[in-house]
């Protein structure tokens, strides 16, 4: 497999700082590069500038882990995903108890990873994962909200939590507690899939019709992110922004 890979990264015109971030790379086993592509998108919760540095240091410690990497975990990349997750969150808190100025602060984060035919995904908060498969988009992630496990008890509907004021409210982030549980999952993947990751001030503003349509466009010779980005401006985000694309082909 080879990927065409495009992201974008941009404040936004309401907030005073970026708090997101991405990344992502090739993993590098046995000193020989494999077919295995990788990506991180987060998304920093606190006061002052401490979402970026919470999203930064998450970048940081996936970005090292891979670099640290020598040979393809034994226990399987769900459970290496998991762990990395887990050291990162309480390295986050950590240097939130450390330092007063970082009190409080967390990030969302989605951690993916394709290996041949097989993608794993481990994700905190509500950055999001998408998959478009045959024309089918598909949402592999859950938010984690407090307005999704309402809908999740049967409290709410989907359509009342979509109008709620508070559909951001994390039930959990990466770095607010000192321990923290990773939901994980995995699935193939094939030629001429596309894969997205976001964060809110992105898939909030943009109806499933059009990441459908901006995640087909995205090949070689056409970047969409930007233009995802300013659609999502026009339709009054009001979020930092950001959007990767790994197209499979």
């Amino acid at each position: 497999m080879k990927y065409h890979i495009e992201t974008a990264c941009d404040q936004g015109v309401v907030r005073s700082n970026n708090e997101d971030a991405i990344c992502y790379g090739n993993c590098v086993v046995k000193n020989e590069k494999l077919n295995v592509q990788w990506m991180l998108i987060a998304d920093g919760v606190g006061g002052h500038k401490a979402g970026e540095v919470a999203s930064g240091q998450l970048v940081d410690y996936i970005n090292n882990a891979f670099e640290q990497l020598k040979k393809q975990p034994e226990q399987g990349w769900l459970a290496w995903i998991d762990q990395q997750i887990q050291c990162a969150s309480q390295s986050i808190y950590n240097q939130a108890l450390s330092q007063p100025s970082y009190e409080g602060m967390s990030t969302t984060g989605v951690l993916l990873v394709i290996d041949n035919d097989q993608c794993y995904l481990g994700w905190v908060g509500d950055s999001r994962a998408y998959t478009l498969s045959n024309h089918q988009l598909k949402q592999q992630t859950k938010d984690h909200t407090m307005i999704q496990y309402l809908v999740d008890k049967g409290a709410i509907t989907a359509e009342e939590a979509q109008k709620s004021n508070t559909k951001n409210l994390l039930s959990k982030a990466i770095g607010a507690k000192s321990e923290l549980e990773v939901e994980v999952l995995s699935f193939s993947v094939q030629v001429g899939d596309a894969l997205l990751l976001s964060t809110d001030g992105l898939h909030d503003y943009l109806t499933d019709e059009q990441l459908t349509q901006y995640m087909a466009n995205s090949n070689v010779n056409h970047s969409v992110c930007s233009d995802m980005i300013a659609q999502s401006i026009d339709q009054s985000s009001k979020d930092n922004i950001t959007v990767g694309i790994i197209k499979i082909y």
